[in-house]
């Protein structure tokens, strides 16, 4: 058995490139994190979680991610057939998109802070995989854009306020992250690629377990 190239490149995310530009299991973590931040609020609306999952999905899950593989065609093109203009399109249309709805939500509520996050993720989810300049594609750029800043708007806009306890968490969730990005690379580079991805298997469960108790815990 080889070591995958990406370590979600395998099973039916692989007959498509569409659908594996959603990168699932690995956005699942993403809105896993932000579903914590949510449900760890002294407040909660559905509605307003919601909508956030609905603005991250689009933005950062499906423009990033299209964006990435129209970017990264060498990297990609041995495995499908890149349809690249229509990727980077339908990516920017998604960021756009997310944006739109993270601007509508800062709007009805009222959240100017809340708009300064929806902005400089929008910029992330295209400066990032364009790989713009080395400080906005880098381990500290995607800590702080794919973890802490999501994590802590998520928090900020159904509390209307920070925490300490937000804030350290939201550091938190940076690092993690970073080591999350850190292992799937090893998984195509290092000799001991199994045990990476089995970290990368119980991290990914982990979070999945994170999430679903605490929203059920909001829910209940």
């Amino acid at each position: 058995m080889e070591p995958p190239v990406e370590p979600d490149l395998y099973g039916p995310w692989r007959r498509n490139v569409w659908i594996y530009g959603l990168r699932v299991p690995f956005s699942l973590i993403f809105l896993g994190w932000i579903t914590f931040a949510q449900a760890l609020s002294p407040a909660f609306s559905f509605k307003i979680y919601s909508l956030t999952l609905l603005a991250s999905f689009l933005g950062l899950v499906v423009g990033a991610h299209y964006i990435d593989i129209a970017t990264s065609i060498k990297k990609f093109s041995p495995y499908f057939p890149i349809p690249a203009k229509k990727m980077l399109v339908v990516g920017i249309l998604g960021v756009l998109a997310g944006v739109s709805v993270g601007m509508y939500l800062a709007i009805i509520l009222s959240l100017p802070i809340f708009l300064i996050f929806v902005l400089v993720e929008g910029f992330a989810a295209i400066a990032y995989p364009r790989e713009i300049s080395k400080p906005f594609h880098s381990y500290f750029a995607f800590g702080l854009t794919w973890g802490s800043l999501p994590f802590l708007a998520c928090y900020f806009v159904q509390a209307r306020s920070f925490s300490l306890l937000s804030l350290a968490v939201s550091a938190f969730v940076g690092i993690s992250v970073v080591i999350m990005h850190h292992i799937a690379i090893m998984t195509r580079e290092s000799s001991d690629w199994k045990n990476a991805l089995y970290l990368l298997k119980l991290y990914r469960y982990s979070i999945y377990i994170l999430a679903i108790v605490s929203l059920l815990g909001r829910l209940l």
